[in-house]
């Protein structure tokens, strides 16, 4: 593990600094309980002083319209991100919990390619797009659309993949010429604040473009999601909160991106040749992250009379992932972020089986670790079956490593339970060929979804989610286009 890091502190205005009052709260790390240093406690001042700063370099500097500058920087943090990806792999290994092996992959690596793929975006984009000649009421005229940033970005990030959503927030903003005001989780100030020491120290981009304030206050964000000079706010996190952002944005009519909750399914098609993919996929796929993921498959629909075929498979697989020290070469699953999280993923699996569910493997709390793990908030690897789809584990996104197996009839009742669900984010198909599987996909309504374990995560693909799990998209050039404002022209065109 790391030590304190008393470098990392606040972002405002382009200079790093403690909080108003230099108040720090404890950074706990979840693989042991313990403390493992401090963060910037920022406070409503500090909150107030980003914004303001957030708004005089969009109004007052020409980072909006300087589009060259802007990809210069972008590619200047590139190189940064590149260099000190060591650095950020053992903030986020300390901090999240995610086992080095992640890092390599969703952590931390991929996501910094979002950075490129911005930069590159931004260089090509058509800003201007000519509607050619059109006689009007007012005589023949010459008509055109640009594309302008929307403004100030309230970015707020969760903790379960922080510098993959602080990027996919924060990039694709800076590269359209947004400002932004970065407001990470309490659970993992580090890594945003990370980010902020890199655009400061590596980068020419102008004080007040890129603000972070930390804080231990879950709540500090409101003023961001009131405040009439934040022309956006970008929120990753639950449906409930993101319903009240959505409440609270209505008072000003501030545009929202929300990326909320999901309770995807993986359909098994009975046509599938064998469970080898859908197995390794639903063990490998829940572990990731610990669950903790709103994009994961935590329903897998397996037809009636392959259920318990399906169901072993599974759990044979499952059992091979044996949570453990993210900082091992060997580690599968790292712990859950909080004592308040294992608590939660206890509490449901304890619904669960009080409404019928059947605990195929997992169910406990982690026991065996090694004695510098102890304190650490660690969860077997969970399969639950006989779950039917009213259930409450087959309905609420629990948020840990806990996978509900559920049968069905034929292909419209799994489409039908699929369906069934205030949440549409990801899924999955598996099917004996690819055409059948993707034939049933297009029913069933989800922002991204896999066939036959095809991987769509990549810097251009848009994710989001139908239903309550959100509006909008991030990522791909539908997530650069979130943060753009059209404006039609005309001219006289006496020709």
């Amino acid at each position: 593990m790391i030590t304190p890091t008393p470098e990392l502190h606040l972002l405002i205005d382009g200079e790093l600094r403690a909080a108003t009052g230099e108040g720090t709260y404890p950074n706990v790390s979840p693989s042991t309980g313990r403390i493992i240093g401090e963060a910037p406690d920022g406070t409503p001042a500090d909150i107030e002083a980003a914004i303001v700063a957030a708004r005089t370099a969009f109004d007052a500097t020409d980072w909006a319209t300087n589009v060259d500058f802007r990809v210069h920087c972008l590619r200047q943090l590139h190189r940064a991100l590149l260099d000190h990806t060591d650095q950020w792999t053992d903030l986020t290994v300390a901090e999240v919990g995610a086992p080095r092996g992640v890092c390599a992959a969703v952590q931390v690596v991929a996501p910094i390619e979002f950075v490129a793929f911005y930069a590159d975006l931004a260089e090509r984009y058509e800003w201007v797009t000519d509607l050619g000649p059109r006689d009007t009421i007012g005589g023949p005229a010459t008509r055109w659309i640009e594309r302008e940033p929307v403004g100030v970005l309230a970015a707020i990030t969760p903790w379960n993949v922080p510098n993959q959503i602080n990027l996919a927030k924060t990039i694709p903003a800076l590269a359209a010429g947004c400002t932004v005001v970065l407001k990470p989780a309490p659970d993992t100030p580090w890594c945003g604040l990370f980010l902020g020491r890199m655009i400061a120290e590596h980068t020419d981009i102008p004080a007040g473009v890129f603000n972070v304030v930390t804080s231990s206050d879950k709540l500090i964000g409101e003023h961001l999601t009131t405040d009439p000079r934040v022309d956006m706010i970008s929120f990753t996190g639950s449906t409930p909160v993101g319903r009240r952002i959505m409440e609270a944005a209505s008072a000003n009519l501030t545009k929202v991106f929300l990326e909320l909750g999901g309770k995807s399914v993986s359909l098994v098609l009975d046509d599938v040749d064998d469970f080898g993919m859908v197995a390794a996929t639903a063990a490998f796929g829940t572990a990731t992250v610990a669950g903790q993921g709103c994009a994961l498959t935590t329903r897998v629909l397996l037809p009636r009379s392959r259920y318990d075929e399906g169901v072993q498979a599974i759990a044979d697989m499952m059992a091979m992932i044996s949570p453990g020290d993210p900082d091992a070469d060997d580690c599968g699953m790292g712990p859950l972020i909080s004592q308040a999280q294992l608590e939660r993923v206890e509490g449901y699996v304890a619904q669960g089986i009080e409404e019928g569910a059947r605990v195929v493997c997992g169910g406990r709390r982690t026991a065996g670790l090694p004695d510098h793990l102890d304190g650490g908030h660690y969860y077997d690897l969970t399969l639950l079956a006989d779950v039917t789809n009213d259930m409450t584990v087959a309905q609420e996104e629990i948020f840990g490593p806990v996978l509900v197996a559920i049968a069905y009839d034929d292909e419209d009742h799994a489409v039908a339970i699929a369906n069934d669900s205030i949440y549409g984010l990801s899924g999955a198909v598996f099917s004996g060929t690819d055409e059948h599987a993707i034939e049933v996909a297009r029913r069933i309504r989800t922002g991204t979804m896999s066939i036959n374990g095809g991987v769509w995560y990549g810097p251009d693909v848009p994710f989001g989610g139908y239903k309550q799990s959100g509006i909008g998209r991030e990522m791909g050039e539908a997530g650069f286009d979130e943060h753009l404002e059209l404006k039609a022209y005309a001219k006289p065109n006496p020709a």
